[in-house]
C-alpha cells in the first residue's frame, strides 16, 4: 500500500504566491473519511477528505480534525464544472484505487478521469469522445 496520495493539482490560472501546477499528498494513514459532493449534471464537484489527526498532523497548533477540500474542473483554467450522472461519486474511485495501490514506491497518483458529458459509459466501454477530461484544480486546508 503506498504511503500517500499524490494529487496533481493544475490551474493556470492561479495568482502567486499559488503555482499553475504542483503535486499536493496526503498521509494515507491520516485519512479519516473521504466524501464526494455536488448535485448531478454540471454543478462544482469537490471531495472532502476528513483527517485524523488533523492540524497536529499537519504542524499546526490546532489539533482538532483537519479537512482537505478538492475541487474537480474540466478544465486546466480552473473553470467548468463537470457534468456527472451519479453526482459527484464518479470523483471517489481514483482515491480509493490510490489508497490500495501497491506502486513499488511511497506514493500513488489519484488521477481523475473523463466526466459524463456525452453521456455515462458502461464497464468496459470505450471512453466517449464527447466527454471531457477533469483536473483537481485546487486542494484547500481547512
Amino acid at each position: 500500500m503506498a504511503n500517500y496520495i499524490a494529487f496533481n493539482i493544475v490551474n493556470t490560472a492561479a495568482v502567486q504566491p499559488l503555482q499553475a501546477s504542483y503535486e499536493y499528498l496526503i498521509d494515507t494513514d491520516e485519512i479519516l473519511s473521504i466524501v464526494a459532493t455536488g448535485a448531478a449534471g454540471a454543478n462544482a464537484k469537490t471531495v472532502i477528505i476528513t483527517l485524523k489527526t488533523g492540524g497536529k498532523a499537519l504542524g499546526a497548533l490546532n489539533i482538532g480534525l483537519a479537512t482537505v477540500t478538492l475541487t474537480a474542473f474540466t478544465s486546466t483554467g480552473g473553470t467548468g464544472n463537470p457534468t456527472l450522472a451519479n453526482n459527484g461519486q464518479s470523483l471517489l474511485p481514483c482515491i480509493r484505487r490510490a489508497q490500495t495501490a501497491n506502486p513499488g514506491g511511497v506514493k500513488a497518483y489519484a488521477q481523475l478521469g473523463s466526466d459524463d458529458t456525452g453521456g455515462a459509459r458502461t464497464p468496459g466501454q470505450a471512453p466517449l469522445a464527447t466527454n471531457l477530461q477533469m483536473y483537481w484544480s485546487s486542494a484547500v486546508l481547512g
